[in-house]
């Protein structure tokens, strides 16, 4: 931090100020489900624990993982959010976290592509001429899309499941659950097809560009490496990347292996593999640092394909590695920290610098109190000024507000 900024800083200038040092280390974690549930579990039980302990005790940090493989609500699938709640929480990971932020673990399933939650009224309406000219039943998109004429562009927004298919999550009556579970699933593979072919269409035609054609064809996972990654500037001190190849999957159990290849019509899915393999073997490679990045080659063994006990050398070097990454971007982080005593006092007087601030944001009102207080502030009354109300009425963003005013 230059001495510009620490003068203006004890002046209390709430211009520009610099993010206050974060107390939490908190990473997501992103990857499909089915495939990484070994390694997700391993870390749970043998890494993160330890890895607290070291935050805490050599930091004094606090340690904290999101993974939103585990524990999303229903609610969330009903009303199409949990994309959203993923890319919010990525933010929230990048915004508060010192040091590492986001972890990726891709294997060679690509995983699940839903369709868009929010789709702008005009590239809408391209996709259902382009459909309608070309045969298609559009029925579809009137039915679940709604247009919000109240945004600016106007956009079409897909409905929650349960405003059509009522018993979406009615779980006092499981069998009405599960028939309007399964038609939202055949629904979601039509709109799938439809869309996809309608979008492809449009970008030979070139009245859609790629990434908008893209939008159609994206996994979850790879949205979050975007936002978690590729978009990022600095990868070296906030990312690491795992990439794990398995030798010999046992294809002819379609069971087991739909758990770790994408597969469509009891076939591998070659448009989902093509569109991993881009991502996993070069966009990713080409941002991220090699020291940020693991590879692992290991075989398929016996029905399970893969186990703790038959893969358990591959599972100690797995989270040894991860152990001693995510250390060291903590340490590198805590390194750059001011400790000194000016420091402490700089991060002291911040702290309730952005806490004025935030209030600030959602002060409205209460002209009358101001201009007492900037009566009393430009008079020369040697009489103290005292502000007093019950606990809630609003003294703290008051005196916010004032300050802020002040300079």
């Amino acid at each position: 931090m230059d001495d510009r900024t620490i003068d203006q800083i004890f002046a209390g200038s709430l211009e520009n100020l610099p993010p206050v040092s974060s107390k939490i280390v908190r990473i997501f974690t992103s990857s499909t489900f089915t495939d990484t549930t070994m390694e997700r579990n391993t870390l749970m039980a043998k890494c993160y624990p330890r890895i607290k302990d070291y935050c805490r005790e050599k930091h004094g940090l606090e340690f904290q993982v999101v993974d939103m493989r585990w524990g999303v609500r229903d609610e969330a699938t009903d009303d199409h959010m949990t994309t959203e709640l993923c890319m919010k929480e990525i933010q929230n990971c990048q915004r508060l976290s010192m040091g590492p932020n986001f972890v990726v673990f891709l294997g060679q399933k690509y995983g699940y592509r839903p369709i868009p939650t929010y789709i702008l009224s005009s590239e809408l309406q391209l996709i259902r001429d382009e459909l309608a000219n070309t045969g298609h039943d559009v029925t579809l998109i009137d039915t679940w899309y709604r247009k919000d004429s109240n945004a600016v562009p106007p956009i079409s927004v897909l409905q929650p499941i349960s405003s059509i298919l009522i018993n979406f999550n009615n779980k006092r009556i499981p069998k009405l659950q599960a028939e309007d579970q399964g038609k939202w699933w055949d629904t979601l593979g039509k709109f799938q097809k439809l869309f996809r072919k309608a979008a492809a269409s449009l970008y030979e035609q070139g009245k859609m560009d790629h990434d908008a054609m893209h939008n159609y064809f994206m996994s979850v996972t790879e949205r979050e490496v975007i936002n978690g990654v590729l978009n990022v500037k600095n990868t070296k001190n906030h990312c690491l990347a795992y990439i794990r190849y398995i030798n010999n999957i046992n294809l002819q159990n379609l069971k087991k292996a739909s758990l770790f290849v994408d597969i469509i019509n009891r076939s591998l899915d070659t448009e989902s593999a093509k569109l991993l393999g881009n991502l996993r073997d070069e966009r990713l490679p080409a941002k991220i640092e090699s020291s940020n990045l693991q590879k692992y080659n290991i075989e398929w063994i016996g029905r399970e394909g893969l186990d703790p006990e038959t893969h358990d050398e591959y599972l100690k070097h797995f989270i040894t590695h991860f152990y001693k990454n995510i250390i060291k971007l903590v340490d590198r982080a805590m390194r750059k920290e001011d400790s000194s005593a000016q420091g402490q006092i700089v991060t002291e007087i911040l702290q309730h610098l952005h806490a004025c601030k935030n209030s600030v944001k959602v002060f409205y009102g209460r002209e009358d109190s101001l201009e007492h207080i900037e009566r009393y502030m430009t008079d020369d009354s040697d009489k103290c000024l005292i502000l007093y109300g019950e606990g809630g009425c609003g003294k703290t963003s008051l005196l916010a507000k004032a300050a802020s005013m002040s300079t």
